[in-house]
């Protein structure tokens, strides 16, 4: 797969660009559906069934309370209980956070648009970007934090971005994520360095290089569960072939939604 991408590093695709030719979807699904629909499927999977489990584990501790107290003769209000029967309010009702401890963890499902910006090359410099002004991009991660700030994880995404002669540039990014979060009450913010592989397809033409992607972003904490927010990240992939006049270095921009599961 590599060998076909070392004549054609993302200089290839900046000059065939502006070229008209046949490349579908489904031929790049065809290459990769195996490995990635069994990714996302199982990464749908845990990440639907989050909530549910949660759920079992406080229904479960409740009744434990429950028969805890009627095994201490507890009565309620008939052995002089004034709060009992009343109704529980959440401790996240206005309530500040005290922050983030070791073993605590998240999932993200990300969705946005991912900007192409510039290409260089050895040779060339700064290539003529064929490339459109907007692509599509969207991501599920995981993250374990290590204590209140550092955390590790992974990230599994995928991107399209089209020609100008309507050709498709594929990417699907699998790599290790780690950070630093800070917290001020309810607004989280992430810093976050992700380093792994990249498959791209172009046309006929299939390679795996390496990619890394700083990324900064914000979210705020609607309940114990859940959380909102916005990313920004910069793709940088490096794209190093047996010709090193044909090198070339790829940047793109990512800006995307999240919503984030704690648990």
């Amino acid at each position: 797969m590599t060998g076909l991408i070392r004549e054609h590093s993302l200089a290839g695709l900046a000059a065939l660009g502006a070229e008209r030719k046949t490349a579908s979807l489904t031929d790049f699904l065809k290459t990769n559906i195996k490995t990635g629909g069994v990714l996302i499927l199982a990464a749908a999977v845990i990440f639907f069934a989050m909530p549910f489990t949660a759920g079992a584990q406080e229904n479960d501790a409740d009744a434990a309370e429950e028969i805890e107290d009627i095994d201490d003769g507890g009565g309620g209000a008939v052995n002089g209980d004034e709060n009992a029967g009343l109704p529980i309010i959440s401790d996240w009702d206005g309530a500040p956070l005290s922050g983030y401890t070791r073993g605590d963890q998240t999932f993200n499902i990300s969705a946005g648009i991912l900007v192409p910006l510039f290409f260089l090359s050895n040779s060339d410099g700064v290539l003529d970007n064929k490339l459109s002004f907007i692509g599509g991009v969207g991501s599920l991660a995981y993250t374990y934090f290590l204590n209140s700030n550092l955390f590790l994880g992974g990230v599994l995404a995928g991107s399209f971005s089209q020609t100008l002669g309507k050709n498709f540039l594929y990417m699907i990014p699998v790599a290790f994520t780690f950070g630093y979060q800070i917290v001020m009450n309810r607004f989280e913010f992430p810093f976050s360095l992700t380093v792994g592989g990249v498959t791209e397809q172009y046309l006929t033409y299939n390679g795996y290089w390496l990619f890394i992607k700083p990324q900064a972003s914000g979210f705020f904490r609607l309940n114990s569960d859940w959380s909102l927010g916005l990313n920004a990240a910069w793709w940088i992939s490096p794209q190093w072939t047996n010709t090193p006049e044909k090198n070339a270095l790829g940047n793109f921009l990512e800006i995307t939604f999240s919503a984030r599961y704690h648990f």
